[in-house]
């Protein structure tokens, strides 16, 4: 049985020919999206070996290794042609963001799931400064842990975007009961960074900003 977390980057997924699922572990998501028809083929691709082999053990159980190409190497780089859908899912921001940029020139027509583990607002930074807007945002509770799930894409025009969009997400505030629990959950997390740095005597003007912003919003709900 797949978690909630790969059930919803699943759901966020179009119908599409090819999909690169990028640091693909275990091989859900490639396997599910070759199962439930989402995908006709699926490039999955993992830097390391033993979660590949993983993956295609999965797929062999599950009867769809025909359909799905299994790649040794970091990001886009072992997948020789373009893909419609790609998921980037279980990793920091950070190495996200790297991933992307390294592949920038090759996903101008590829949409993109992707579920950072930490530093969510890095990643959207990166993509709205990079051409890609954030179609939507989702908010999911597994086991105790809140994960986001953006969807986005590139547009050629130029992408306006504000702090909150950055810090907070613009569809976050959709008024989900997991959305409201996560902001609470930043507020917390925000004010204990506050405390410290007031305790130190160190600027706190940017968590004061992210509090504002994060105020307003929950008065919203």
């Amino acid at each position: 049985m797949i978690s909630k977390r790969i059930e919803e980057i699943i759901n966020l997924l179009d119908r599409c020919n090819t999909l690169a699922d990028i640091g693909c572990d275990h091989g859900y998501v490639a396997v599910e999206a070759i199962k439930r028809e989402i995908a006709n083929k699926v490039f999955a691709v993992d830097i390391n070996f033993h979660p590949l082999l993983k993956a295609k053990e999965l797929s062999k159980k599950e009867n769809v290794d025909d359909k799905i190409e299994f790649l040794l190497g970091n990001g886009f780089d072992p997948i020789e042609e373009e893909v419609d859908e790609a998921v980037i899912a279980g990793m920091g921001a950070e190495n996200i963001c790297s991933i992307l940029s390294e592949a920038k020139d090759r996903i101008s027509n590829t949409t993109l799931i992707l579920q950072p583990m930490k530093d969510i607002e890095l990643l959207r930074k990166w993509l709205f400064e990079n051409g890609f807007d954030i179609l939507k945002e989702k908010v999911v509770k597994d086991k105790n842990r809140f994960y986001v799930i953006i969807k986005s894409t590139f547009l050629l025009d130029k992408i306006s975007f504000t702090d909150k969009d950055i810090y907070i997400g613009r569809y976050i505030i959709d008024r989900t009961e997991e959305g409201y629990e996560f902001l609470l959950k930043i507020k917390e997390k925000m004010q204990k960074i506050f405390k410290m740095k007031t305790i130190n005597f160190l600027d706190t003007s940017h968590e004061e900003k992210i509090l504002t912003m994060l105020e307003e919003e929950l008065k919203k709900w």
